[in-house]
């Protein structure tokens, strides 16, 4: 096509554009050459109206755009595991009413209300003695101590058969006739052994809890099973019999600082033990608390090791009832 043709066609097309009113938005070539986009103003009634424009709400104005939020202040939130604000602890997942740090990230203490695990028998809230929760939360006796003694037994007791299972000790049956609720217990055993550290002593209850008192003293068994030794080798006598309750020297730790032929409470005076199960099943007398007291009991011992034998001479078991 001819210049003079082109130019003619542009010019018709110019002048057909003049007689159409804008309707929005129109796209074309800028004297730069560059696409632009422009809003055009719409004709209503032959009168020119002001330009339009449409505020999407999701685009924030200017004020709003410039307004910048400083963020999240420092948490306090009780349990991401950080002291901080009027917190006196956080162990974050740990944090429980019956641990050292409540859920409400508080530090536990006798007479909160709340009964820690493993420390704490009872908790009622208050430090007041005589309430039966006394200020070291432990159970005030209530009611009677009802105890059976059997002595002058002389029972052998098996030597080099224990194996974790009660057939393979001897075992002595303890009645107990008081009904009531188990609120603490004591035992008191009396045994005649040149080797300490092969002993192993268990207590039943009627309810078939079993708690092991001690289990090979000095020695660091990797299962109740009676194939561990123990470098233990003080005795113990008869005459001088060892007392277990929860307030007591750890049991582990039965005569370790003494020598050959020195006997457990005779020769270093350390006579009251807490029961140390070591790897046999139970942790201390708190086991059986709540449990019916009445019914029969069974206390055993058993002996992992060869050539020394020893006998059972007396057992006295002690139960507080409530």
């Amino acid at each position: 096509m001819h210049v003079r043709s082109i130019v003619a066609f542009l010019l018709l097309v110019s002048a057909c554009g003049d007689d159409q009113a804008d309707t929005g938005l129109s796209v074309g070539m800028s004297a730069s050459g560059v696409t632009s986009a422009s809003t055009s103003t719409s004709t209503t009634s032959g009168a020119e109206t002001e330009p339009t424009t449409t505020t999407d709400p999701a685009i924030p104005t200017t004020s709003e755009a410039t307004t910048s939020s400083s963020g999240p202040g420092p948490s306090d939130m009780c349990g991401n595991g950080i002291v901080e604000g009027e917190e006196e602890c956080d162990l974050g997942a740990a944090n429980a009413d019956d641990a050292a740090c409540t859920a409400g990230c508080e530090l536990a203490a006798c007479g909160d209300g709340l009964v820690r695990d493993d420390v704490e028998q009872c908790d009622d809230g208050n430090l007041i003695p005589g309430d039966g929760c006394d200020p070291s939360c432990k159970f005030e006796s209530q009611g009677e101590d009802t105890e059976v003694v059997l002595e002058n037994l002389g029972l052998m007791i098996p030597s080099d058969l224990y194996d974790g299972n009660q057939s393979s000790m001897v075992c002595v049956d303890l009645a107990i006739a008081k009904e009531g609720v188990v609120h603490d217990v004591r035992m008191k055993i009396g045994a005649d052994h040149p080797h300490v550290g092969d002993l192993v002593f268990k207590l039943w209850s009627p309810e078939g809890t079993v708690l092991t008192l001690m289990s090979l003293p000095g020695g660091a068994e990797e299962a109740d099973d009676g194939m561990s030794d123990s470098i233990n080798n003080s005795d113990i006598d008869p005459v001088w019999p060892v007392t277990f309750h929860n307030d007591g020297t750890d049991a582990e730790l039965m005569g370790h600082s003494l020598g050959i032929d020195e006997a457990v409470c005779r020769d270093d005076g350390v006579c009251e033990f807490a029961p140390s199960p070591g790897a046999g099943p139970g942790e201390d007398f708190g086991d059986f608390t709540g449990e019916p007291s009445a019914g029969t009991w069974r206390f055993c011992a058993g002996d992992s090791a060869f050539a020394d034998k020893g006998t059972l001479e007396s057992v006295t078991l002690t139960v507080v009832v409530g």
